[in-house]
């Protein structure tokens, strides 16, 4: 099929035409096919094809771009070929029909000398259902649906199965898009979720608004009860894997307090010559989860487990995610090892991958680990104590060398949601990263490294973790924000380029900061200029840890790129399988499932910032009129965004601050008429005037 003469036939038809008056002037009648065809195009930006099976031209008259509403109607749409620029406003009676969410064709309209879109035509719809609380009328005479996507607030709502499915006032709710007019919004609802006064209802109700599975199907808790059968019964595997055992070693885990779904382990031995031998040990998932299986196919949806709060929406069933392939300790466990060397300095020398049996001979929590670190308190046994301390000297070792390489190193807090046994929330503060953290996340580096470095080496098709360098001017652009905080790299713009560079820069960061908070910010600054990790077949490096390969492979319980990691270890190095067919589909699996899970770690990563968004919300709701000292995380066009010490962040509405202030785009900086101004990290003293559950959301205002 001729690309240039389709483009040609839309072009002479006023850059848009159906699909049938199309295969008519191209006198091309496989309508299948061709619809195939203008898919692809589709996907690579060339043409737009609609669900109504309209073509249009892309580039000329028409455009395509995702709407985003706000709760007042009007809305905002992008250009997808034109991505960086900004997006056109689309007023109320231009939308056509089309809300939040919905991939768009649009046209550009000038209005004496204003700029605006004009939708023409709905492309995909995104957004499919909505959650929402049943809430009693004003008049207390009706009960109503309120959707808890804000984008939605300007919309009348009419649920059309409301005598088939009795609603009742604080239901959480699932409802299904039926059709939209002008702005009254049909809806049939699917199911209830929970109570909207429960804790835990909401944070699931929040998994629900970001389509992630709750539930696992049926097919799939059966195959899994199918697979679980206990190690010791494996006797014919058992001796397979004896002759590289690692049942003799001091092998140990060490996770969170509360962590079930235990991947990893560890051992580490200092050798009479000073080297050292690290061993990680990771759950052999694959042995249990077969490709194409209902546990696999499900495993590929979810992409990775994600984590609310105080619970996990597992990537497998718990089964096999807390018992059957978590590495429990005292019993037997099938394992994928890796075995590296280092020496003394702590460079690798050597490594290798096999399968393994081990036992976890003591269950560590990162927080008795540090408390050793700090006192030298140890309750275990001696030997695991001699481990951990080689450990120690070892992970010493590896990040000098990481940090001399350039791996990007700085600590940023996260905030931590502590609740009570009714899932109330009751405290929020910051997690720290203490050594052992670093450690184990150090050592988990260097399998990763090891893995991908071993499969590269044999140019065969696998999967990558990839981080691309930052745009060269973003990263000048930073460097250059940083004067304003009286803080000179003295670097010229080639050196600025070097990531061994930005290491320099965060320790004179460090050196010439006094408040560890504003620190924090500055540090925080640079990930805005940074590119996003993603799973990819071609290897491109991950410039954030300087590494010319790097891959995922130490939690194939909790993550789908894991799991194909391993499949693809043992075929190539264990089973020696390099049929040529077979490495086809291997790649093209690739191509298929990188783009999957890239997807389902944004959105986990997305409904986890929103859970505790909506637990710190639900924390401040007691606390309105409260004063706090905090530090101003952000000046936007809007106003400023202030952290208190517990991590919790509102928002100072430019409403709320004083008139005809002005905001300056390149400082990123909000401008008084006094020449005086708000920016990251000034200390503020704030006041909590409302903190609202529904719309998820704190509002402050400056106290004097």
């Amino acid at each position: 099929m001729n690309k240039e003469i389709i483009l040609q036939k839309v072009k002479e038809n006023n850059e848009m035409i159906s699909i049938n008056s199309l295969a008519t002037k191209l006198n091309y009648f496989d309508l299948p096919k061709l619809e195939d065809y203008l898919k692809e195009l589709n996907e690579e930006n060339i043409l737009a094809f609609t669900t109504e099976k309209n073509v249009y031209l892309l580039g000329g008259s028409f455009k395509k771009g995702n709407l985003r509403m706000n709760p007042k109607g009007f809305g905002f749409v992008n250009d997808v070929l034109q991505p960086e620029e900004e997006a056109y406003f689309v007023p109320p009676v231009s939308l056509n029909g089309c809300f939040d969410s919905d991939e768009v064709i649009f046209k550009v309209v000038k209005d004496q000398e204003k700029t605006r879109a004009e939708i023409v035509e709905l492309c995909l719809r995104v957004k499919e259902f909505l959650i929402g609380e049943i809430v009693r009328s004003f008049d207390g005479k009706f009960l109503d649906f309120i959707p808890s996507d804000q984008a939605f607030t300007g919309f009348r709502i009419r649920i059309l199965n409301k005598k088939e499915f009795p609603i009742q006032e604080y239901q959480i709710v699932k409802a299904k898009i039926i059709s939209v007019k002008e702005r009254l919004l049909f809806v049939r609802l699917k199911k209830v979720i929970g109570d909207a006064r429960k804790a835990s209802d909401r944070i699931l109700s929040i998994a629900e608004e970001f389509e992630i599975r709750t539930e696992f199907e049926k097919a799939t808790l059966k195959e899994a009860e199918r697979v679980n059968i206990p190690v010791e019964r494996e006797v014919d595997e058992i001796n397979r894997r004896m002759k590289n055992s690692l049942l003799d070693k001091m092998v140990v885990t060490i996770d969170g307090i509360d962590s079930k779904d235990l991947d990893d382990a560890i051992c580490v031995e200092k050798l009479e010559n000073g080297e050292f031998k690290l061993y990680v040990a990771i759950a052999d998932v694959s042995h249990y989860v077969e490709p194409k299986t209902p546990l696999d196919k499900e495993a590929l949806i979810r992409g990775n487990s994600t984590y609310l709060a105080n619970r996990v929406l597992p990537m497998l069933p718990k089964i096999l995610s807390d018992d059957l392939c978590s590495l429990n300790p005292n019993t037997k466990k099938f394992a994928l090892a890796c075995e590296m060397k280092f020496d003394k300095n702590g460079i690798m020398i050597s490594k290798e991958v096999y399968e393994t049996i081990m036992i976890s001979k003591v269950r560590l929590n990162y927080n008795e680990v540090n408390e050793y670190i700090a006192n030298k308190t140890w309750n275990h046994c001696e030997e695991s104590r001699t481990m951990i301390d080689q450990a120690i000297e070892l992970f010493k070792l590896i990040e000098q060398v990481k940090i001399k390489r350039g791996t990007i190193t700085f600590d940023v807090r996260e905030p931590k949601v502590i609740m009570d046994e009714n899932s109330n929330v009751i405290e929020i503060k910051a997690r720290q990263t203490g050594e052992s953290e670093k450690l184990i996340e150090q050592f988990m580096v260097s399998a990763n490294e090891a893995v991908a470095e071993i499969v590269y080496e044999m140019e065969l098709p696998f999967i990558y973790r990839n981080h691309d360098k930052p745009d060269e001017e973003d990263l000048i652009t930073w460097y250059q924000s940083l004067k304003s905080f009286g803080i000179d790299p003295k670097l010229t713009p080639l050196e600025m380029l070097d990531p061994i560079n930005i290491n320099k820069t965060l320790k004179r960061i460090s050196e010439q900061t006094k408040d560890p908070i504003e620190e924090e910010l500055l540090n925080l600054s640079l990930l805005r200029y940074m590119a996003k990790a993603k799973y990819e077949l071609e290897n491109i490096g991950h410039f954030g840890l300087s590494s010319k390969c790097y891959t995922h492979f130490t939690s194939p319980i909790r993550r789908y790129s894991d799991l194909i990691v391993h499949r693809y270890l043992k075929q190539y190095i264990i089973n020696k399988d390099y049929d040529q067919k077979a490495l086809e589909m291997n790649e093209a699996f690739i191509k298929k499932a990188s783009v999957i899970i890239n997807e389902t770690e944004t959105t986990s990563v997305d409904c986890e910032r929103e859970v505790v968004k909506a637990c710190t919300v639900e924390y401040m709701s007691d606390k309105i009129g409260n004063i706090y000292e905090g530090t101003i995380s952000v000046a936007l066009k809007f106003g400023i965004f202030v952290q208190l010490e517990n991590m919790v962040e509102g928002l100072v509405h430019i409403s709320n601050l004083e008139p005809n202030i002005v905001y300056d785009e390149t400082n990123k900086i909000l401008i008084k008429h006094d020449n005086t101004f708000y920016r990251m990290g000034q200390k503020v003293k704030i006041k909590v005037i409302s903190a609202d559950i529904r719309k998820r959301k704190i509002d402050f205002i400056l106290v004097k």
